[in-house]
């Protein structure tokens, strides 16, 4: 009986020690989770350019954030630009159409594939700038 009654405090300490270690693995997980957020916001600039602002808006004093809303911004622009030029240039006939054309769809597989390595760099959390767009810095 008495080795029952001092099995009992044992567990319940146990028990306190458990709950305690708990607390501090909920601050690692939402940690987690802010990190993970703060990359998906972060992706955002990458895939849909026009979202160059939500990094701005969410995280204003981050110079993370900054950093990947100027290069959205800059991919953004370089983006526009190109296809209106490009779309002027199809705009006249024949072989300029073509060769315009193409190099159109060229310009647009370099803007996808500049808006990966900028997903890639977001999610292994390096701070690099895009191949020949990246020095150009609208926001600072």
């Amino acid at each position: 009986m008495e080795e029952d009654n001092k099995e009992q405090p044992l567990r319940q300490e146990e028990g306190k020690n458990e709950e305690d270690r708990s607390e501090p693995s909920k601050n690692i997980s939402e940690d987690h989770e802010s990190e993970t957020t703060k990359k998906v916001v972060f992706s955002l600039c990458y895939i849909w350019g026009i979202l160059f602002f939500l990094p701005l808006v969410l995280y204003k004093d981050d110079k993370k954030a900054t950093f990947h809303a100027n290069q959205g911004l800059v991919l953004l622009l370089v983006a526009v630009c190109g296809n209106v030029i490009f779309g002027i240039l199809t705009s006249f006939g024949g072989v300029m159409r073509t060769i315009f054309g193409a190099l159109a769809g060229v310009f647009s597989l370099a803007l996808l594939i500049l808006g990966i390595i900028g997903i890639v760099n977001v999610v292994n959390d390096e701070t690099k700038e895009l191949p020949v767009v990246g020095k150009i810095k609208i926001l600072k």
